[in-house]
């Protein structure tokens, strides 16, 4: 009695797939056809029977050949890749993301050995099975393709139904007997698991990892199962958490919730696609109604109320959908070929998978490594700004407010006003102490106000200097705070940033914008005043020169022998008139000299105030550069260098990626199905 419930269980399964209802409706349709194909083919049975037999073999040589063939160019692809990923991808991550070069060098380390090995250690297909949430109601799914309604063994659905009692992240499913399980393994000898020509391992995860070792299991299947119940989970959230896993060809997107409709799986299809998100297939199945299916028939196997109810919610559930999305994913189509080719091919696409998503991660992490670069140009840019900021802001503070062109010309016209009260009958009298009189006059009164305020401004650019320098190492402490700029944290860059802060030229003194007006007045005094101070001694010397010269000349005049003597006591107003004109004469000299030389005095020194606000610019752009802005210069011009030899590094490895994928596109491309 058992085996004929068990195969009126069979009939009623394959009465309910689509492939069996079609082929029904075939058989029908095309019955007188098939009487007359059926006796044409007996007629010729034994003459193709003998052609088919020699064209297999050759068929099977032929692809055994080039499964060998393509098996060792997989291999060495894979190898190729494994040296490529730690230049693509950081070392480990902490929260169990895909990033990562061990997770996928052992992958595909894994996937190597696997594919080199003899057909007969690994001989199962491995199917992976994972709920997006607790609600997806992946559990149930397992049940109702696991459960026998006919099974004799009591521990049968026991230790099936409560599998997770003592379980915690995830169980592996084998086809064997008797029912057990031992600590994270399952052994069942389900007839669901050997459906296919080959064995069907599972691996069962209630929920998407969020451990490090289980998003390792979750990659390893050749065909991964996700369960997506849309009521629970927003579509959002879907693609946040599992976007590389719905870029992979061999994952099966499974909607579970009971109200989908169509228009809800074109709506959740073109959403992903908008999201770069293709998966190999997406369907709607309905797990809950399919355990309901069953636990109904397993309740009273003879009863026609609990067989209806059966094909009713098996038939609603849609759960033999599953299968024939299963069977088209590992390309069972093709029954000619033995169990271990078709593992072969199954484990050398598993391979091609698992590159693709391992040349994936590495293009993301690139992707996030050449944003990380924007980030820190755009960082060192916005240091920049801030100092040609303070520079336009300081050119107009210190040059324009401070009233640069004001305080030369009142300087200047006091100082005229001095040499102009300086007539040369006073000079006459105080010729000795023109050289101090002037610089002790050019000291009190030229820029002093000048100098003051530029006093003031040091102190207002010590402020800025403080607030540019707290500025530059808070934004790059912001840099080593983000994970993708974690990189370009320097700690010599740090180092050199911090000793310049203690360095003894660091600090602005009071006088560090005051210095060109300390050099032009010592330059007025030592060049200019000490020539008008010769020129006044000159001007004294020539008068009075002068003088005596007019004496002797009456004096040879009227007492002197010789032709030009007018004689002893005639014409001695003559005489006398002579002196006098030369020394008149004299003195007119020495009055123009005096006031030539004061306005020559007067023209250097605004030709000194000229080359003064020269001096002021050159040093208020020397004061930013080497003081004010010495630490966010030097943090720019380090970020940029460390940014261009990363971007230099980026684009070699983008290089080869690009080269790597090709190599995967055209191995793909000539590949034997």
């Amino acid at each position: 009695m058992p085996s004929c419930l068990v195969a009126r269980h069979h009939v009623f399964r394959a009465m309910l797939s689509p492939r069996y209802l079609g082929i029904e409706v075939s058989i029908l349709h095309d019955s007188k056809k098939s009487k007359s194909f059926i006796t044409g083919c007996r007629r010729n049975a034994s003459r193709c029977t003998r052609a088919y037999s020699s064209s297999a073999q050759t068929s099977k040589d032929s692809i055994e050949k080039k499964a060998s063939s393509s098996k060792h160019e997989v291999s060495a692809l894979l190898h190729k890749i494994s040296a490529f990923l730690p230049r693509a991808l950081p070392g480990s991550t902490t929260n169990g993301g895909i990033q990562s070069s061990q997770l996928w060098s052992e992958l595909l380390s894994e996937v190597d050995a696997e594919l080199c090995s003899s057909s007969e250690v690994h001989q199962s297909a491995r199917v992976v099975v994972c709920g997006t949430d607790k609600w997806a109601s992946s559990y149930e799914l397992i049940t109702a393709l696991l459960e026998n309604p006919f099974a004799t063994d009591e521990a049968y659905s026991d230790i099936l139904r409560n599998r997770w009692k003592n379980q915690s992240s995830y169980l592996t499913i084998d086809h064997r007997s008797p029912t057990s399980i031992i600590n994270d393994s399952l052994a069942i000898p389900a007839p669901w698991l050997q459906q296919f020509p080959f064995p069907i391992q599972l691996a069962e995860i209630p929920s998407l990892p969020s451990h490090p070792s289980l998003s390792k299991t979750l990659l390893k299947g050749d065909v991964l199962i996700l369960l997506f119940n849309p009521l629970t989970t927003p579509l959002s959230t879907l693609i946040s958490n599992a976007q590389h896993i719905l870029q992979r060809q061999n994952t099966i997107l499974v909607l579970t919730a009971s109200s989908a409709s169509g228009h809800a799986l074109d709506h959740i299809s073109k959403e992903l696609a908008a999201a770069n998100c293709t998966p190999g297939k997406i369907i709607v199945v309905d797990p809950i109604r399919a355990l309901e299916a069953v636990s109904a028939l397993k309740s009273d196997p003879s009863s026609p109320a609990a067989i209806q109810k059966y094909q009713d919610n098996f038939m609603g559930s849609r759960i033999s959908l599953l299968g024939d999305v299963l069977a088209g994913m590992l390309q069972l189509n093709d029954s000619n070929h033995a169990s271990s080719s078709l593992l072969l091919a199954i484990r050398t696409r598993s391979a091609l998978t698992q590159m693709r998503s391992a040349l994936y991660a590495s293009a993301r992490s690139v992707s996030q490594a050449r944003v990380a670069i924007d980030r820190v140009f755009t960082g060192a840019s916005e240091l920049q700004s801030q100092v040609e900021e303070v520079r336009a802001r300081t050119d107009r503070e210190v040059l324009v407010e401070s009233g640069i062109d004001e305080a030369l010309l009142r300087g200047l016209k006091e100082m005229k006003a001095l040499l102009e009260s300086l007539t040369w009958l006073k000079m006459i009298w105080r010729v000795d102490e023109i050289d101090s009189l002037v610089s002790s006059a050019l000291d009190r009164r030229w820029c002093r106000e000048l100098e003051n305020q530029l006093i003031l401004q040091t102190g207002r650019l010590t402020s800025t200097q403080a607030s540019l320098t707290s500025s530059t190492f808070s934004q790059l402490a912001k840099l080593a705070s983000s994970p993708s700029s974690a990189a370009f944290h320097s700690p010599i860059l740090d180092n050199h940033l911090r000793q310049l802060t203690h360095s003894p030229t660091y600090a602005l003194t009071p006088d560090a914008l005051t210095r060109p007006i300390q050099v032009r007045r010592s330059q007025i005094t030592k060049y200019t005043t000490t020539r008008l101070h010769r020129d006044a001694q000159n001007t004294v010397l020539g008068a009075f020169g002068g003088i005596f010269s007019g004496a002797g000349v009456g004096w040879w005049l009227a007492f002197g022998e010789s032709a030009l003597s007018v004689g002893t006591g005639s014409e001695a107003g003559t005489a006398l008139g002579a002196g006098v004109l030369v020394a008149v004469a004299s003195i007119r000299w020495a009055v123009g000299k005096w006031e030539r030389a004061k306005k020559k005095w007067v023209e250097d020194a605004d030709r000194v105030g000229e080359g003064l606000k020269r001096d002021l610019k050159v040093t208020l752009e020397r004061g930013i550069e080497k003081n004010v802005a010495v630490v966010p210069i030097a943090a720019y011009v380090g970020l940029r260098e460390l940014a261009g030899k990363q971007q230099e590094e980026i684009d070699l490895i983008r290089d080869d990626l690009v080269s790597t994928q090709a190599d995967v596109e055209a191995l793909e491309t000539t590949r034997p199905s």
